[in-house]
């Protein structure tokens, strides 16, 4: 994949949301903040479904990886991409043109972290330009009424993701959290909601990524199951 080199360096994250999503052939996908399309591409190359999906990011640096992201996988005539803020999407687009919505939003608050080097990695950590509640407002326009957004979170924040879920009116229905280890805190949590969803939510088994210490460290063979992208990288 290609990605500036000042920019966000993707993690398993994107992956991970990637495996999460479910969606039905024919369906229409918009990644909010997809960076070089991690999620997206990794959506549609799991699935044997012809996807087409829409990417937007307000780094052109971000987009320009994108497109030239998508060519290089075959997905050009799939996937689009627009050098937009998440804030701004109702300049671009029509209500309601998408059926499913992933997004791996900034999650730290400013003064949260020690800021990045580069701007465009403070950026895509940080909630600068457009927080939690921009990239649910962005879904909830775009999708149709009933459509799914898919989001990776941190776990210790799964609270705030609650309460600006349903100020959104994007209702949980579904639920993973994620461990570094079976012993360890949940590190991430994966939700699905709907837009104006009747309140029911299915919480479903944790995923464990890895198992064994040391140099013995290794992926769990549920990881893998749940994400075979996670194996080009068994060091993750």
């Amino acid at each position: 994949m290609v990605q500036p080199e000042a920019g966000f360096r993707f993690s398993l994250d994107a992956l991970l949301l990637a495996s999460f999503a479910r969606a039905r052939a024919g369906q229409r996908l918009i990644d909010l903040g997809t960076g070089c399309g991690v999620a997206a591409f990794g959506f549609m190359l799991g699935r044997p479904l012809e996807i087409e999906a829409v990417g937007v990011d307000m780094d052109p640096a971000m987009i320009r990886a994108a497109r030239e992201n998508a060519d290089r996988l075959g997905l050009a005539e799939r996937f689009q991409a627009f050098e937009i803020p998440v804030d701004k999407v109702r300049e671009r687009f029509e209500p309601e043109g998408f059926d499913l919505a992933v997004c791996n939003p900034p999650y730290r608050a400013p003064g949260g972290g020690r800021v990045c080097a580069k701007e465009e990695r403070t950026q895509s950590r940080f909630e600068t330009r457009g927080g939690l509640d921009d990239f649910l407002a962005a879904g909830f326009f775009l999708l149709k009424n009933q459509g799914l957004i898919n989001l990776i979170y941190p776990a210790d924040r799964l609270a705030a993701l609650f309460n600006s879920l349903a100020r959104a009116r994007l209702e949980p229905k579904r639920m993973m959290m994620v461990h570094g280890r079976a012993r360890e805190p949940a590190r991430l949590v994966l939700v699905e909601a709907r837009k104006n969803g009747r309140p029911e939510l299915r919480v479903e088994p944790p995923l464990f990524l890895h198992q064994g210490e040391g140099g013995q460290t290794r992926l769990t063979g549920r990881a893998v199951e749940f994400c075979p992208f996670l194996a080009c990288n068994p060091g993750n």
